[in-house]
């Protein structure tokens, strides 16, 4: 072990010393052959790298300033031109480019021993402050003076070469000084870590001020180096934790350690505009940190580091106190033009606070304080980018982040049964002098204090005159008026607060939420700009929101109904008289709403089997006089809105008569007809919705369009029941019998009404002149047509064979009934065929006829003998004689006409 020891310091001693000695021997015999070609009198290269040191050292005077350099990332692949005062322009925000990555891979591949080199002295300093370990050969105090001792003299060796000859204007020592201090500053942190985490020399407190105070002169040697120095300083800084620390070593120091690295990066980026450094430095520091979290979990630390990065990536890039970007803002990222690096930047700051806050608050495992840091410390992002950011439009879209953020937390509590929502349901088996839990009260006082600074930075920003201020004043309008609501429907439907508190501390919760964002709504009205009627609307709508909860909370099932229906229309009217159009979009959502407690919940099998017939009436025409008011009230321009009250009034209109007439009836089988029934007033609404559509905007066209096909198939599906329900009483012994008199009894119940509907709708669509309007009559006249024959099958059927349909038969007397009826609606066909003069129509009578030739001659032949065997087949050739004459008459006529 001792001979390896020697030969690695042998080795050290090798690459520290020899490499200079062989670069300054190789320019020394380079300078001479270039004078010696120049007393031979050959021309000097002087466009290529290899121009003499002295030429390309020795730049017009100028005020003192750091070193152009040629890092990695540079587009140019010769020395740069001589030093000129500094015109800074914004670099381009542009780092992970493919052009980028092939510039680094050219880099490495032709200056791969430097990278190496660098490798080998970082090795060297390692192995400095573990030497002897094994034996004992330096005690631990003298490993780690040995390790700060080689990290200060690769930086005084790197400055020597620096001052002498330049970081990148000296091809034969191009980067060294670079190489050398960036080995030297992680040399540094590999001493001082060690000196913690392996040896205990010194305290979390110490180490982490020597980190602070190396990393400092970091900073000033990235000031004046070239961009390798930083490069190799940032990637050896982030791994040298992982090569000094122990297994049993407090990680949570190295919270700490990253930041600082991270804010070292920027900080040196902030004057050399590299744009990668400062990419390269956060990527880094996140990884460390996200690591070091996984090995050691604490809630301060972590938020104490991301703050740190959060805030040095919105403050170092322009050196403002009050960081104040301009450019591109976020929200218009497009293709052809995107936001400036600092603002990138800054939002990534952003995000990294954010995510700090949210791995707290998100993790199931978090105790209460822990909890509360995370939500308290997502406010104050929300409330920094507020007031601290007001400098900085181009960010306001990251309001966005602790706002989603702090729901997100909000709603994992209860989906992952976490300590805070456990600690909040205990409460149910408390003891009755337990005090009510205050998680909620105090999560709602956060979200409110949001709103409310929100609302003023919306009334600060949405007053100024400039052109794209409702552009501007939009997220900060979202986020005043949707954070409330938002946060307290995800605690109703997720905490289910009624169970624990009961249901009027929550509502009157709600109402004091309703009550807030009235007061934000005054607020804002009170203020001009161009952006303020849909700002009213969209605070107006919380408010509503906020009062329908209430209602929700605290009224029967029958009364929240009628309740939400008022809201509809007080919505209609507020944008009726102050024009404020997301109070429609607020009544269409209410329509919605509506519609779902309509249907589902409570729903249809309330409405029949436990709504009184007081409640039932209440809720559905309630709905209904909800609908046509708001129809009524609505602007002439909301189309849509008008289209979804109409839609809605005819659609409730329907379930209406549909649930009067279940609820009427004795549902004990016998009310075989209820289905045909039903399916009429279905049939009514797809159609009126239809008679609609050429005259409705295209969304509200959209909407009618949906309805009716939602209507059009319940309507379908409740005819085939009616026809199922019908043939299974005709052929099976059901005990299901046809009440009423013949021709009106339950068969007529059945299926006349909606046969009688379609008629009169294809009757309305031929009145209409459009394309639609014909195709559709052609669909519906089959329709009706089919349903009518159906009844009258049935209806003979009944007639013959009484009540039973499934009584023996047929007779001769019901098939001679069917034939005549046959006859008789296809000579009805021919008639109204000749009077419209239509050929399909004459076809079809035609068809009908042969059809009924074709029963007689399979069916009724059978049952006939003797005398009425002759006499109805004369019978029967005569009429089919004068048919064929009447026929041909329309044929001769039609010829002359």
């Amino acid at each position: 072990m001792f001979l390896l020891g020697l030969i690695g310091v042998i080795y050290g001693l090798l690459i520290l010393i020899g490499l200079p000695y062989a670069l300054f021997t190789i320019r020394s015999l380079k300078e001479r052959i270039a004078q010696l070609e120049a007393k031979l009198g050959e021309p000097e290269a002087t466009s290529t790298p290899e121009t003499s040191d002295r030429q390309s050292a020795t730049p017009p005077p100028v005020p003192p300033r750091p070193e152009a350099t040629e890092g990695p990332w540079q587009t140019s692949g010769v020395s740069p031109p001589p030093i000129m005062p500094e015109t800074r322009e914004p670099s381009k925000p542009y780092v992970l480019r493919a052009e980028n990555f092939a510039r680094l891979g050219n880099w490495l591949r032709a200056n791969w021993t430097l990278a190496v080199a660098a490798l080998s002295l970082i090795f060297g300093g390692l192995f400095m402050v573990q030497y002897g370990v094994e034996r004992g050969l330096l005690t631990p105090p003298l490993r780690v003076i040995g390790a700060l001792s080689l990290g200060l003299a690769l930086i005084g060796g790197g400055e020597w070469l620096r001052r002498k000859f330049g970081d990148v204007s000296t091809p034969s020592t191009k980067h060294l000084p670079s190489i050398f201090g960036g080995a030297g500053v992680v040399v540094l942190f590999i001493g001082i870590l060690a000196a913690n985490a392996l040896y205990g020399l010194i305290g979390p407190g110490a180490a982490i001020g020597g980190v602070a105070l190396v990393a400092a002169g970091a900073v000033l040697l990235g000031w004046l180096y070239g961009a390798v120095l930083p490069a190799v300083g940032l990637l050896g800084a982030t791994g040298a934790p992982f090569l000094v620390s122990a297994s049993d070593t407090d990680a949570t120091p190295f919270y700490a350690y990253f930041a600082i690295i991270g804010l070292a990066g920027l900080a040196i980026d902030s004057f050399r505009h590299w744009a990668w450094v400062s990419a390269l430095a956060l990527v880094l520091a996140c990884t460390g940190l996200s690591l070091v979290h996984l090995d050691v979990s604490s809630a301060p630390g972590l938020l104490g580091a991301a703050f740190a990065l959060g805030v040095g990536a919105l403050v170092l890039p322009e050196r403002h106190l009050v960081p104040a970007f301009d450019g591109v803002p976020l929200h218009r990222w497009r293709k052809d033009q995107r936001p400036g690096f600092p603002t990138l930047l800054g939002a990534a700051g952003i995000v990294i606070a954010t995510l700090g806050a949210s791995v707290i608050a998100l993790d199931p495992g978090s105790n209460p304080t822990e909890f509360a840091l995370g939500m308290g410390a997502l406010t104050a992002i929300f409330l920094a980018i507020t007031f601290w950011l007001y400098r900085a439009p181009t960010l306001d879209l990251t309001i966005a982040l602790p706002g989603i953020a702090f729901l997100a937390a909000l709603a994992a509590q209860p989906r992952q049964q976490g300590e805070i929502y456990r600690t909040f349901r205990a409460f149910l088996d408390a003891a009755p002098e337990t005090p009510m839990p205050a998680t909620l009260w105090w999560l709602m006082g956060a979200v409110a204090l949001m709103a409310a600074t929100a609302t003023w930075r919306l009334n600060l920003i949405a007053t100024r005159p400039e052109a794209n201020t409702p552009a501007r004043a939009l997220p900060w309008a979202l986020a005043a008026s949707a954070i409330v609501p938002a946060s307290a429907l995800v605690i109703e439907f997720l905490w289910n607060p009624r169970a624990v508190i009961g249901n009027y501390p929550w509502a009157l919760a709600a109402m004091a939420g309703a009550a807030m964002m009235v007061l934000l709504a005054q607020r804002r009205g009170a203020r001009a700009g161009a952006s303020r009627p849909r700002d009213l609307g969209l605070l107006a709508a919380a408010a509503i929101l906020m009062i329908a909860l209430a209602f929700f909370l605290l009224l029967t099932k029958a009364a929240l109904t009628l309740a939400l229906a008022l809201l509809m229309v007080l919505a209609s009217l507020i944008d009726r008289r102050f024009d404020l159009r997301v109070l429609s979009w607020v009544a269409q959502l209410g329509a919605a709403v509506i519609g779902y407690r309509l249907l589902i919940d409570p729903g249809f099998f309330y409405a029949i089997e436990d709504a009184s017939w007081a409640e039932f009436a209440l809720s559905y025409l309630g709905a209904m006089a909800g609908f046509e008011a708001t129809r009524r009230i609505a602007r002439k321009d909301r189309p849509v809105l008008i289209a979804v009250a109409e839609s809605a009034l005819l659609t409730t209109l329907a379930m209406t008569l549909t649930l009067a007439i279940t609820r009427y009836v004795d549902l004990d089988g016998h009310n075989f007809w209820l289905p045909g029934l039903c399916a009429a007033s279905w049939t009514a609404v797809a159609l009126a919705q239809v008679w609609r559509l050429p005259s409705s905007t295209r969304v509200a066209r959209v909407i009618r369009a949906v309805f009716a096909a939602i209507s059009g198939v319940t309507a379908a599906g409740l005819a085939a029941i009616e026809i199922g329900t019908t043939s299974w009483m005709a052929n099976f012994a059901t005990g299901i019998e046809v009440n009423g008199p013949p021709v009106f009894d339950g068969l007529a119940l059945a299926f006349l009404p909606l046969s009688l509907t379609l008629a009169l709708g294809a009757w309305a669509m031929g009145r209409r002149q459009e394309r639609l309007a014909r195709l559709l009559q052609r669909a519906v006249v089959p329709g009706a047509a089919a349903i009518a024959l159906i009844w009258g099958f049935f209806e003979i059927r009944r007639l013959w064979r009484g009540p039973d349909l499934s009584a023996s038969g047929p007779s001769d007397g019901e098939l001679y009934s069917y034939t005549l009826a046959m006859l008789l609606v296809s000579l009805s066909v021919l008639a109204i065929a000749v009077m419209r003069r239509s050929e399909p129509l004459r076809r079809l009578a035609m068809g009908g006829v042969a059809l009924t030739i074709v029963k007689v001659f399979l069916l009724d032949m059978s049952g006939l003998s003797g005398l009425t065997r002759v006499a109805s087949f004369v019978g029967l050739g005569l009429a089919l004689a004068g048919l064929a004459w009447i026929n041909r008459k329309i044929d001769a006529r039609w010829r002359k006409g």
